[in-house]
């Protein structure tokens, strides 16, 4: 335990090269990493490499990955079939304003494991894929608004999940998440208005909430019936099964989003759905434009073909028994010191809460233990695990059980140094 000094002060005192970085790019970034959402006082660590399952800073410092990119290496950093493939591509050229043969491999790969997509396009990110498929729903309909869950995230666009509520704008509307009354309600209530309704298959930045198959049914017969597009988002959820999620739930979206894992760590966002709504992007006759400088290149769409590849339902299963021997593991370690916590699993992704989440959307930015989330993300990095800065963490294909293991034991030494942690000299 760590008795001298605060865990801010030894964090500092442990990545001095990063604090220089950080300054550095604050001089021409107003955020060094140009992502708001890996922010962390007092500063986010800047990384030199990351080999399979370890992450390592400019510092010297090792970390166990638990962040995955925000879900997305799934099967760590620098897999060798990815680099392997991603390099010989590279000296053949990155991108073109053509054809390549790996989009159409990925694209087929995509529609053979998901029933419900007939047809997939791509881009280049998550807010891309909503940004598409939100311009598919209006082409479709002739309507301009859309409905979706408060805490909701589908990118960067309409970002709710920083409101405790969730407020509706001028394009849209929000209602919550697995009420399935007062959700139906809503889109009986504005269905004329309504171009397509957008929901989770789990909550992301919800804190992994989940609603019951029969949440999901009663909002896709909803939209069926007022003539609204469902669409279903698994940019995160994807990694749950070899069909998506919505294979768990039977669930028949009309538009799928997808991303991270289907990128192999490259940029990507895809929509994909029914020949119908697909085709209205069909330059040769739609009426919806999609296109994208660098959407469909070849290099993100090899990395992404391993990617899916590789991820086969054995794997998946893998990897929901290491979150399971984690999840477990994290309570083990916090009741051997009487601290309470309480965790969320979707498969192979974990949460965990220092009050009792309940079984709604757990908005980040209001959370009542954030001090103490905050506090703890910097044992965990001190201990050598790299979490996402909201006490979230996903197991990856690299791993092992021993590795797992390791998690375990580092997790609870982090507990261990949260509690003996002195508050008041940490930065407000």
């Amino acid at each position: 335990m760590r008795n001298t000094r605060s865990l801010q002060d030894e964090f500092v005192a442990r990545t001095p090269r990063s604090a220089a970085f950080e300054k550095r790019g604050l001089a021409s970034l107003p955020i060094t990493s140009s992502r708001g959402i890996s922010f962390h006082a007092p500063y986010p660590v800047t990384m030199d490499r990351g080999t399979g399952p370890v992450l390592t800073d400019i510092d010297g410092n090792d970390y166990i990955d638990l962040g995955a990119n925000f879900f997305s290496m799934i099967h760590g950093y620098a897999y060798p079939p990815i680099v392997e493939a991603v390099t010989r591509q590279a000296a053949k050229g990155s991108v073109w304003s053509a054809n390549n043969a790996p989009q159409v491999e990925l694209a087929e790969q995509i529609v053979g494991r998901v029933a419900s997509i007939d047809k997939v396009l791509f881009n280049n990110s998550g807010t891309e894929a909503f940004n598409l498929a939100l311009n598919i729903c209006r082409g479709a309909t002739g309507r301009y608004k859309f409905l979706m869950a408060a805490g909701g995230y589908h990118g960067s666009m309409y970002d709710t999940s920083l409101g405790s509520k969730g407020l509706p704008g001028p394009s849209h509307y929000v209602a919550p998440y697995g009420d399935t009354e007062t959700f139906v309600a809503a889109i009986r209530e504005h269905g004329s208005e309504l171009a397509g309704v957008f929901v989770e298959a789990i909550m992301g930045s919800g804190g992994f909430a989940q609603a019951p198959p029969s949440f999901f049914e009663a909002v896709q017969a909803a939209c069926r019936e007022a003539g609204a597009v469902f669409v279903l988002d698994e940019v995160i959820s994807f990694r749950l099964s070899e069909g998506g999620h919505q294979r768990t739930l039977g669930l028949d979206p009309d538009l799928t989003m997808l991303g991270k894992i289907v990128g192999g760590g490259f940029p990507i966002g895809a929509v994909g759905g029914k020949s119908a709504l697909m085709d209205l992007t069909n330059p040769a006759e739609g009426s919806v434009l999609a296109s994208g400088t660098f959407s469909g290149n070849p290099l993100s769409m090899l990395a992404g073909g391993i990617s899916v590849a590789h991820l086969t339902q054995a794997r998946i299963d893998q990897l929901g028994l290491w979150a399971e021997r984690i999840q477990a593991g994290i309570h083990a370690e916090a009741a051997k010191i009487g601290l309470p916590i309480w965790t969320r699993r979707a498969g192979s992704l974990v949460g965990w809460y220092f009050y009792d989440p309940g079984e709604g959307c757990v908005f980040g930015a209001t959370r009542p233990d954030l001090a103490m989330v905050r506090r703890h993300h910097l044992a965990m990095l001190l201990n050598g695990l790299f979490p996402t800065p909201r006490a979230a963490l996903a197991t990856s294909t690299v791993m092992s059980d021993a590795i797992v293991d390791d998690i375990v034991a580092r997790f609870g030494r982090s507990l261990e140094d949260l509690m003996a942690d002195r508050p008041e000299k940490a930065a407000a």
